[in-house]
């Protein structure tokens, strides 16, 4: 079994040799003699790297500004630092300790207390490192059961508007193609930053869960809707949003903000003409204008009660003709200039 690797940093030899003699039984020893070395020593070796026993004075750059430049680039995140001080300097000891230091070595050396505090070190890496990888499966598990409820909630909404569940992996899939594309326009770049691409193409399940609210006789209509039962339909998108306010607990929140915003907004306008607030342009969020197209499009490529199903070059025309007045004109041409890759996911 390989040795764990100790970085020593000391611009005095004999230092080094002393903190040499009482480690390298137990432990590979690489060296460094000042600040700059230690800083490319650590990126080298970042992978391998168990600790850093860094001392404070020494010339070219000394062990705070070394200690500062590890914990500014995350590395004592990961690999804990040591700081070497001398005897009686609480000063030193408590500026490496706020600066970013596990714990402080004192001089003149004492073998036992110098591979007591390494070894307590090294262990309490190992358990953050164990309890760090329980923590990830389980949000992992959490997460997965949330999408595993938030699926299977709209997929109830789906059968009731005579659906049989395809319209939720289909929509998910292409929300998810659709902001790779996206995440090149050098139009949308600023609003790109602000999303995580990942919440809104999981979020997209759910931008109809306020249909579950709409009666049977106006969901399943075959025919058109009056205006008046139209104005009821539109409540969906409120109603949805009011279901995923109750969302307490769910956890990330951009999640949960991608989820009300789609189920929100979904149905507006570029144009200022559709519901629920009459939003227009960029004041409708970045999900809910992408989600309007991708909606747009799999509804017209879908025999639903009220309609057949139209071909995938008709609902490329229809989304054409809507930029600028019902879609997003960045948006839609994207889609529109991409439109094969959605063909497929539709006859997937």
């Amino acid at each position: 079994m390989a040795k764990q690797k100790i970085l020593v940093v000391d611009d005095i030899d004999i230092n080094r040799e002393i903190l040499k003699e009482i480690l390298q039984e137990d432990y590979d020893i690489i060296e460094a003699k000042n600040g700059i070395e230690a800083i490319e020593k650590v990126m080298h070796y970042k992978n391998d790297l168990s600790l850093v026993l860094l001392d404070i004075m020494m010339p070219e750059m000394d062990g705070y500004e070394a200690l500062e430049t590890l914990a500014k680039s995350g590395y004592t995140n990961k690999i804990p630092v040591i700081i070497i001080t001398a005897a009686g300097g609480n000063e030193n000891e408590v500026r490496g300790l706020e600066l970013g230091a596990a714990d402080y070595i004192t001089k003149p050396f004492f073998p036992e207390s110098v591979l007591r505090r390494v070894e307590s070190q090294l262990e309490l890496t190992k358990h953050r490192k164990y309890l760090e990888k329980v923590v990830h499966v389980n949000v992992e598990k959490i997460i997965e059961m949330r999408d595993n409820l938030v699926d299977f909630l709209a997929t109830i909404v789906e059968y009731r508007d005579g659906e049989s569940g395809g319209h939720i992996k289909r929509t998910r899939l292409m929300m998810e193609e659709l902001f790779k594309l996206l995440s090149k326009s050098k139009k949308l770049e600023k609003e790109m930053l602000k999303i995580n691409r990942e919440d809104i193409s999981k979020a997209a399940a759910l931008h109809d869960i306020g249909k579950i609210s709409i009666p049977d006789n106006i969901l399943l209509k075959p025919g058109k809707l009056t205006p008046e039962e139209f104005e009821i339909m539109k409540t969906h998108s409120v109603k949805g949003a009011k279901l995923i306010d109750g969302m307490e607990g769910i956890n990330p929140q951009s999640y949960v903000k991608a989820c009300r915003d789609i189920a929100l907004y979904h149905h507006e306008r570029w144009d200022g003409k559709g519901y629920p607030e009459g939003l227009s342009g960029d004041n409708i969020p970045l999900a809910a204008r992408a989600m309007a197209v991708v909606d747009v499009y799999d509804a017209i490529t879908n025999k639903r009660v009220y309609k057949p199903a139209f071909s995938h070059e008709e609902a490329l025309d229809l989304i054409s003709k809507g930029a600028g007045t019902q879609f997003d004109p960045e948006i839609a041409e994207i889609f529109v200039q991409n439109g094969d890759i959605f063909k497929n996911i539709e006859n997937s």
